[in-house]
């Protein structure tokens, strides 16, 4: 143990020796006892570590739900996506997206062939009256 190492158990682990690694504890005491200028480093830094010591940290029994009620609501559409695009450390992302790349055709093939019109047959009476006069059932039967 040096005067270096105890100044740095000092400062790191405060002024109670009890607090120190213990695999350095006892070499740290002997250094402390023949070294003058760590004995009046632990004297000064006592009144710091009593002080801290003696601070209490008030308790907030409501704390975790302001906290909580402080964080931004997810919209109903954004917790669908991730339903639907689960993030890529899920397991469930290995197996769903492939399922979701593979539909996507068809649900483009249903889109699509749902928006598309057919072409609509306009009636023609014109055309209807010639094939009546063109059927060969009905020539020459043509009474008044």
């Amino acid at each position: 143990m040096n005067h270096e190492r105890l100044i740095q158990i000092i400062h790191a682990y405060g002024t109670h020796s009890d607090r120190w690694p213990e695999e350095e504890r006892n070499a740290a005491i002997k250094q402390l006892q023949t070294d003058p200028e760590a004995q009046k480093l632990l004297a000064d830094l006592n009144i710091v570590d009593t002080a801290l010591d003696k601070f209490g940290v008030p308790e907030m029994p409501q704390l975790s739900d302001k906290i909580l009620g402080n964080l931004p609501q997810r919209l109903w559409i954004d917790r669908c996506l991730e339903w639907l695009l689960p993030s890529v450390d899920e397991l469930l992302a290995y197996f769903w997206r492939p399922v979701l790349a593979a539909s996507l055709p068809l649900v483009a093939g249903l889109l699509l062939g749902s928006n598309l019109f057919t072409v609509e047959v306009t009636e023609s009476w014109e055309d209807e009256i010639v094939l009546i006069a063109l059927d060969e059932t009905r020539l020459g039967e043509f009474d008044e």
